[in-house]
């Protein structure tokens, strides 16, 4: 890549640590290097020539995830939490499965084949989330219950109802 594009800074925290692309305002298509990818965590580092830059999996081919080894190419922006480094956009290249955060990868959605259907009212971060049924109701649910994937606001799903086995009678 040029040299106008990116700039480098070495981190303090090691004399191992690879120099950090630091924010530039030209965007251009790069390649590069998977150097780590965490897929529990969604995020790793592309080695650019030397230079790394953050990759976040929402940043990534629909349902894949880079590995380490895969040829990567990308646009680059200024991260949001730290602008001067550098974060992947529009990831092209990747030739893992997507995991999710609960472990496992991601199947995409699939039709479910429980007695009751409802509309996701929320899901948070942490695993868990609402449905609201048809007559009202909202009931609790956590990710270890879903098939295929995790659900988003809005997405109408089947399920069955059981007892909690963390709170019985619920």
């Amino acid at each position: 890549c040029s040299s106008d594009l990116l700039t480098t800074y070495q981190l303090p925290c090691s004399a191992e640590s690879a120099p950090i692309a630091r924010a530039s305002s030209t965007m251009a298509e790069m390649s590069g290097t998977c150097q780590s990818f965490n897929g529990g965590k969604g995020w790793g580092f592309i080695d650019v020539d030397g230079t790394t830059v953050f990759v976040h999996a929402s940043d990534c081919e629909a349902g894949k995830q880079p590995k380490v080894g895969d040829i990567l190419t990308f646009t680059t922006e200024p991260r949001k939490n730290n602008p001067d480094q550098m974060q992947a956009r529009n990831v092209q290249g990747c030739t893992a499965p997507r995991e999710n955060a609960w472990g496992g990868t991601f199947a995409g959605p699939i039709e479910g084949t429980g007695a009751h259907s409802g509309t996701v009212k929320n899901f948070g971060i942490k695993g868990y989330g609402f449905i609201t049924m048809a007559d009202g109701d909202e009931i609790f649910f956590n990710v270890t219950d879903c098939v295929g994937s995790k659900p988003v606001a809005g997405d109408t799903v089947k399920f069955d109802i059981g007892q909690s086995t963390i709170k019985p009678g619920m």
